[in-house]
């Protein structure tokens, strides 16, 4: 008996000893990413007085850099792509806790997934593996699940992810690059798309909704309005038509006193699809009037 806790007591040891080896992929990870704007969120880097909410849509369809230019308020992009409204509130509240609060929110929606159960919008965690040596991140994936609090303190490789043994500098691909304003607008259309109009449009069904994401919703609102800050809520454009119940949904949920900036369905800009990636995403020539069109409004309200 005495010999088999010699033993384990040993083994608890030199496990503890080459756990702190794998520190070393830990603290080389943030190094590789490309995109950094995470980390330079908790490091208090991004204080902007306009910063952009949103997934692909927000990323691709709002060029921060042409919001600044005609508003004269320094503007950021803060949308990744394939996020869900869950990530995005996390994001708001990182933004708010360690740096200045802007002026203004810019959130896109996305019709009609925002709140629905989705495989293609998610909680992007592949954004927070790379950064857990930040025991902040590390305490937003306890809070979510995927770790355990007290495992995660004590041994390096309950913290990683396979993710973290990738150590090869990362690089933007041609639909992922990340302009200095953290926006991503495409150049090019994706081939093979039919561009048929379509007279027909999604019904929006509030029964799907899921309750978390609505209170992820309401967890934006609620921290725009403890930090005095203006929360515009943006439809960007789409080649087909939006059903008006989602939009109604979404100001619904949102309450009173909450603006908003619906692109405008008659521009046969946006019926054009020279100026779309695909059916939901613009290209940067559509990217850059739609940008304008809500600089414009931006301006005509006081923040």
């Amino acid at each position: 008996m005495k010999k088999f806790i010699i033993k384990t007591v040993l083994f608890g040891v030199l496990f503890f000893v080459f756990d702190k080896i794998f520190i070393v992929f830990i603290a080389i990870s943030p190094s590789k990413e490309i995109d950094k704007r995470l980390e330079l969120l908790i490091n208090g880097k991004i204080n902007k007085e306009i910063v952009v909410i949103g997934s692909s849509r927000g990323a691709r369809n709002i060029i921060a850099s042409e919001l600044e230019m005609k508003t004269h308020h320094s503007a950021y992009n803060l949308s990744y792509p394939g996020s869900d409204i869950e990530f995005h509130e996390f994001i708001v509240r990182t933004l708010v806790k360690f740096n200045k609060a802007p002026k203004i929110i810019l959130l896109s929606m996305d019709y009609p997934i925002e709140f629905l159960p989705d495989s293609i919008l998610n909680f992007r965690l592949d954004r927070l593996y790379p950064l857990v040596k930040y025991n902040y991140i590390n305490d937003e994936l306890v809070s979510r699940g995927e770790k355990n609090k007290v495992m995660s303190y004590l041994f390096a490789l309950h913290r990683m992810n396979k993710a973290n043994f990738d150590i090869s500098q990362k690089k933007f691909t041609d639909l992922d690059t990340l302009f200095a304003d953290g926006s991503m607008p495409i150049s090019f259309q994706k081939k093979g798309k039919n561009w048929t109009p379509s007279t027909a449009f999604k019904k929006y069904k509030a029964v799907n909704e899921l309750k978390v994401k609505r209170e992820s919703f309401r967890k934006i609102i609620a921290i725009c309005k403890q930090k005095n800050i203006k929360l515009v809520l943006v439809f960007p454009p789409l080649f087909d038509s939006m059903d008006m119940k989602f939009k109604e949904r979404v100001l619904q949920l949102a309450g009173s006193n909450i603006d908003f900036y619906e692109y405008n369905d008659e521009n046969p800009i946006y019926k054009n699809k020279d100026y779309f990636y695909d059916r939901t995403h613009l290209k940067n020539n559509g990217a850059l009037l739609f940008s304008d069109e809500l600089a414009n409004h931006l301006n005509s309200i006081k923040f």
